[in-house]
């Protein structure tokens, strides 16, 4: 998967940077960006998470994506 295809379906999801970066617990904005540009490769469970969420519609995989951040650690 490369860093476009990890863009296209960030923003299919309508999720910022940020946001992206919290849902998969990378460590900054930065790490996205540096994903996206293909500075550096997204992690195997990143990118079926992904894959799984691109194949849904836009509202399933926001479903999940909240039910995901309920279960934040504390």
């Amino acid at each position: 998967m490369n860093g476009e295809e990890v863009r296209r379906i960030r923003e299919k999801l309508g999720l910022s940077r940020q946001d992206f970066a919290k849902l998969f617990c990378l460590s900054t904005y930065n790490s996205v960006m540096n994903i996206e540009t293909d500075f550096r490769k997204p992690g195997k469970l990143i990118i079926r998470i992904l894959r799984y969420l691109d194949s849904l519609s836009k509202k399933r995989a926001l479903e999940l994506i909240e039910e995901f951040n309920r279960h934040e650690p504390k």
